[in-house]
């Protein structure tokens, strides 16, 4: 069965009919050899893909041109997260013009009112020239209470947060694999009882966090980290 399905990947890669050489043949040791190393080049290569996803902080002003079908790759890798209970709870809102400016007003109110009104005004500026933005969300089962409760750890509304999670790391490597960056914000505006209406959010879904997108102009340099894989790595016989 092996052989059969490599002659099969052979004929695909190679042109090789599947009644063609022998498996000793040389040409099929060359292929072997060729798929062998594209197979090891691909490993590194999403190896890199995984190392070299960055929080972008500055971007382009201007999205590019081809950014919708990007956008639509990278949430169709974002569903194929892990999702134990099935329930496909992740949520996307692409937010347009307006409802991007009442979000960086709301943000702005609430900074001005922590630190000033210098501080909130500086905040809106910076945040009305972010290119993209994209509102993540989770849909819940409301409990009697009315909220969905994560206390269990073996409860549908943490299995279904963690599933959400991974779809946006889904989503934010996808987007870089296409040359576009990206970053997962959570800061207070995200979770203040105005952001769903002005946004427009249903009732049953909370938010995860509001994602920024676009072309990078600066991408940071690698965070240096404070563990080595054998410090988070512990083996147990």
């Amino acid at each position: 069965m092996i052989t059969f399905i490599m002659m099969l990947l052979l004929k695909t890669s190679c042109g090789f009919s599947v009644s063609g050489p022998s498996i000793g043949d040389s040409r099929i040791t060359t292929a072997l050899d060729v798929a062998s190393a594209n197979s090891e080049a691909a490993i590194d290569s999403f190896q890199d893909l995984l190392t070299s996803r960055r929080t972008i902080n500055s971007f382009d002003t201007e999205l590019p041109s081809n950014w919708e079908s990007l956008l639509l790759q990278a949430i169709t890798a974002a569903t194929y997260a892990p999702n134990h209970k099935k329930t496909e709870p992740w949520r996307f809102h692409l937010l347009g013009p307006q409802a991007v400016r009442r979000v960086c007003e709301l943000n702005a109110d609430i900074v001005s009112a922590k630190k000033g009104e210098a501080a909130g005004k500086k905040k809106l500026e910076r945040w009305l020239g972010m290119p993209g933005w994209l509102v993540a969300t989770c849909r819940t089962e409301r409990g009697p209470d009315g909220v969905a409760s994560m206390g269990d750890p073996a409860s549908t509304a943490r299995e279904d947060y963690a599933a959400c999670c991974c779809a946006v790391q889904n989503l934010c490597l996808s987007l870089h694999a296409n040359g576009m960056g990206s970053k997962w914000t959570t800061g207070p505006v995200n979770f203040d009882p105005r952001f769903g209406g002005i946004v427009g959010l249903p009732d049953d879904e909370y938010v995860v966090g509001t994602l920024w997108f676009g072309t990078p102009s600066l991408t940071p340099e690698p965070p240096k980290k404070k563990l080595s894989p054998a410090e988070v790595l512990t083996r147990h016989d």
